[in-house]
């Protein structure tokens, strides 16, 4: 007979005695960059490590059709670059997928603005850029996607409008294996929330990040349905980030995809500390939970919108903005990071046009937020318990019954 010990043991537990997984869209990550000389950051290795070269890719390395999607939330005052005509890499960074020197197979990376999206595609010396027009400053959850297919092409959406599209280079994108580096504790990486080799003057993402998947096709040609929950796992997502560890620095990949997993690392740095785990994300309690064998999206780039149940685009974006960045300046010989946590200067990027400090009220909000973790559930068990006394009562009652007719019988 099972015991209240033991119902109380299998309530807390999976069903093999294990601790039960955090639950999908419950934690996200905040990162307090924007005014940090050295701040935080994820680094996701994109390969085995040896002596700072990757042996072989992993599949977070993508290197042709891609879509990089995830869900952010900013303010304009935690990131105030200006507009950065010459580059992504001017403005608050989210996604850096950089190379220090020259031009190998190529980079990639999306940052804000003036409080807009902008990504790039390089390959080689062929440096493009698009620009959106759309505000995604304003304090609210947002989904963004970048996608680069048919040779080059490469389009931003929010929250589901396509806010532009442009020719980008053509060629590979993934870096290259067993490529020489004297940047070994940042170049073979995929780094989330800051400027990847501490570039001096550069910008660097405070705010909210949630549910980064990224993939080896174009998955939107068009105008699509802002997302109504998580993004569902199929055969196209190579590296998928929950962000739901709700605490320690290990960031998990539950893409499942063939040669990963792709996990990553908390680098907590800067003045606030980050990143932090947070518990505001962009989905409700009442949003349905994917899982692997749940709802999968058609990934094609002729598609249009993915297969997903959402909600509907409130708004339709401007313009686009988009421009051919200039070739870069020479590089010069970077110079080697002796600290793992803090990468060395590189040198192949002209220096920042213009820096603009945030108010020190917006400072002051950013080191006054603090951040909890998730309650563990409690409400199952006491259902539960109340579930076992009832029966237990139920049960003896109907003993009651049966004796009481036995003595009347006799």
């Amino acid at each position: 007979m099972l015991t209240l010990a033991g119902l109380l043991l299998w309530l807390v537990s999976g069903v093999d005695g294990s601790t039960p997984a955090r639950a999908v869209g419950q934690t996200s990550l905040q990162f307090f960059g924007a005014d940090a000389e050295e701040p935080g950051r994820v680094r996701i290795p994109l390969g085995p490590l040896t002596d700072g070269r990757i042996s072989t890719s992993a599949p977070v390395n993508v290197s042709g059709d891609f879509t990089i999607e995830f869900w952010m939330k900013a303010t304009a005052a935690d990131n105030p670059a200006p507009a950065c005509p010459n580059g992504w890499y001017y403005g608050h960074i989210i996604i850096d997928r950089d190379v220090d020197g020259p031009g190998d197979y190529g980079d990639y990376g999306i940052a804000l603005c003036d409080g807009r999206l902008a990504a790039g595609v390089s390959v080689g010396e062929d440096d493009r850029q698009l620009l959106s027009s759309v505000v995604v400053t304003d304090g609210q959850w947002h989904h963004i996607a970048l996608t680069r297919s048919d040779g080059g092409r490469i389009a931003l959406f929010v929250d589901g409008a396509l806010t532009g599209s442009t020719d980008g280079p053509a060629g590979p994108v993934d870096y290259r294996a067993n490529r020489e580096t004297a940047q070994p504790n940042s170049d073979p990486y995929l780094v989330l929330g800051a400027e990847k080799h501490g570039y001096p003057g550069s910008y660097h993402y405070s705010g909210l990040l949630d549910d980064l998947r990224i993939s080896n096709v174009a998955r939107y040609s068009d105008t699509f349905s802002r997302p109504a929950g998580p993004h569902p796992v199929d055969a196209q997502t190579v590296a998928l980030y929950r962000f739901d560890e709700g605490a320690g620095t290990f960031v998990g990949d539950s893409s499942g995809a063939p040669g990963g997993p792709s996990h990553g690392m908390l680098i907590v740095a800067g003045n606030p500390a980050g990143p932090v785990w947070s518990t505001d994300t962009p989905f409700t309690p009442t949003t349905a939970t994917p899982t692997a064998t749940g709802a999968v999206a058609t990934a094609s780039a002729e598609s249009g919108a993915p297969v997903e149940t959402a909600a509907p685009i409130e708004a339709t974006p401007a313009p686009p903005i988009v421009t051919v960045v200039p070739l870069q300046s020479a590089p010069m010989p970077p110079t080697e990071d002796p600290n793992p946590t803090v990468s060395a200067t590189p040198t192949e990027r002209p220096a920042p046009v213009a820096t603009v400090a945030p108010p020190a009220s917006a400072a002051a909000d950013a080191r006054g937020r603090t951040m909890t973790e998730a309650p563990p559930p409690a409400s199952g068990i006491t259902i539960l318990v109340l579930a076992w006394i009832s029966a237990a009562v139920i049960i003896g009652l109907a003993i009651a019954v049966r004796l009481r007719q036995r003595a009347r019988r006799l």
